[in-house]
């Protein structure tokens, strides 16, 4: 069934009653990596809730399917949309879900026909046209997606709204892009009462108590990872004091005493940093939590401060142990920076979890090792190895399609436990089993053994660790996958292609619209 493509023209909001909504936003499913689900952060989408809550306060109601929280399948999506008769649904789209995100557009178009159906996400926005080449895909929108979905929602032309991407018949059209936002406290707390937080979880290994949920204080990164889709982005910041107020809300009204920060870069903003935890601290609340850090931005004040303010746990993005390696994907930051980072988390009781990758261009065996023997030398409390996947916008992506190395557009298969990339010097084969390795050397050392059984003081902490030594250690796949999730596999995202539009063999637009060149 083909859709009439959105055009250049003022979009009328029409007058919905009852429980019908202005705006249903919709986070889709991951199934291709639901046997490793427990093993990763399973929490809200921030960046829904945060929309829901800006349009929201514009006078619009809206309502919020989290396909892959919920575990919906299609016949509930159906009957939600139903429910709700919305005029806007907005998708949020990354690459592991773009194809399940395609079926949902579809979905919307079958059940509302006059629905207009707006996505937004690293994914969308890196290949814009390759999206719109799905009829029931009207807008893309490139960058924050607050202020646009409040402009296309009081009916300005498409054509007026900065950080569009858009059809007019078989034509795209890229309007400007829009400046970045950095005052971040205009936008409300995210619409975390939009969601039911009985369906969430921490990563294992990553939280202390329960119940967990997940906070933004920043956006953006200034680091240049060639692997990463935030590289190069404008870093801003939400004020201290409104985070530590979004924190006691959460506790008050929820009960929740661990905080996941989903921050790039948290100790970046180094006065930032310190505000907040003079702030949080201050509030004495029986909430511990973690964050991201950088190894060259970490220090004994940072950490001291952290630590008061009830952090437990910090996770630092090693990558690799070669320094050759680390200088060709953009993050030459010193082994012994690296080192020192970990001896302050030490002095002030941090746990401290380090991410690795395999697989990056030039690897060899002998590379791997060298990132392997790196981490235990470092000797971390936990270990996360992934491989290097090359998400579209990224460095990566662009110099893999350049090589002719790109395996696979399936993006089903983009979920960072997959080999997308053929090597001459390195095989699949080779980096899949160097993985399972890995984990095993790793893990299977008493000393880390002994540091896991000490941390554990919940029967969550018992079911996560035996979850992961299945999936990791032992190789187990998940034996119980929901047969019910069949309704978003299968499917390619070709399968949704049916509008003729002229796509260039490679798409460069990321970084020139998301920094306003060209």
């Amino acid at each position: 069934m083909t859709h009439a493509p959105a055009q250049d023209q003022t979009v009328c909001l029409s007058t919905i009653e009852g429980n019908a909504k202005d705006l249903v936003l919709i986070y889709p499913p991951w199934p291709a990596l639901e046997e490793r689900a427990a093993l990763q952060n399973f929490l809200p989408p921030l960046s829904v809730l945060s929309i829901a809550s800006f349009v929201r306060s514009k006078g619009y109601s809206v309502g919020v399917i989290d396909v892959h929280g919920q575990h919906l399948d299609e016949g509930e999506v159906r009957a939600r949309l139903r429910a709700a008769r919305p005029r806007f649904v907005g998708i949020s789209v990354l690459t592991n879900a773009c194809v399940p995100a395609h079926r949902i557009a579809r979905i919307v178009k079958e059940e509302l026909p006059d629905c207009m159906v707006v996505v937004g996400g690293s994914h969308v926005e890196a290949l814009p046209e390759r999206s719109l080449r799905n009829s029931a895909i009207d807008i893309v929108v490139r960058g924050d997606g607050e202020d646009a979905m409040v402009e296309i929602m009081e009916g300005r032309p498409l054509s007026e709204i900065p950080g569009l991407t858009y059809r007019v018949g078989t034509e795209v059209r890229h309007n400007k892009h829009r400046p970045v936002e950095m005052n971040l406290d205009r936008f409300p707390m995210p619409a975390y009462d939009l969601v039911d937080f009985d369906f969430y979880f921490p990563a294992a290994g990553s939280y202390r108590h329960l119940p967990a949920i997940n906070v933004l204080m920043t956006r953006g990164c200034p680091g240049r990872c060639s692997f990463c889709n935030s590289a190069r982005t404008t870093l801003r910041s939400r004020s201290p004091d409104e985070v530590v107020k979004q924190i006691r809300h959460l506790h008050d009204t929820y009960g929740i005493r661990q905080v996941q920060f989903y921050d790039d870069t948290f100790t970046v903003m180094k006065k930032h940093c310190l505000d907040f935890c003079e702030a949080l601290a201050a509030e004495r609340m029986d909430v511990s939590w973690t964050a991201y850090i950088r190894g060259d931005c970490f220090s004994d004040d940072i950490a001291a401060a952290m630590k008061k303010a009830g952090c437990h746990q910090v996770l630092v993005g090693v990558e690799t142990g070669n320094p050759e390696i680390a200088k060709k994907i953009g993050k030459p930051i010193d082994r012994e920076r690296y080192k020192e980072t970990v001896a302050i988390a030490r002095r002030h009781g941090l746990e401290i979890r380090a991410t690795f990758i395999i697989g990056h261009l030039g690897e060899t065996w002998q590379t791997m090792k060298d990132t392997l023997d790196f981490a235990i030398e470092l000797d971390v409390d936990l270990f996360q190895l992934n491989i290097a996947t090359p998400y579209p916008g990224t460095q990566l992506y662009n110099e893999a399609v350049e090589l002719g190395w790109l395996t696979s557009k399936d993006w089903y298969e983009y979920g960072q436990c997959q080999v997308l990339i053929r090597q001459p010097q390195l095989s699949p084969e080779e980096i899949l089993k160097f993985e399972r390795y890995a984990f095993r050397r790793f893990y299977m050392r008493p000393k880390t053994i002994w540091r896991m059984m000490k941390r554990m003081v919940s029967w969550h902490h018992l079911r996560d660790y035996y979850r992961a030594l299945e999936a990791l250690i032992l190789g187990r796949k998940k034996s119980n996958v929901d047969q019910s999730w069949d309704c978003w596999r299968g499917f390619k995202e070709e399968d949704f292609f049916d509008v003729n539009l002229v796509e260039p063999e490679q798409l460069r637009l990321t970084y020139e619209l998301r920094q306003g060149v060209g």
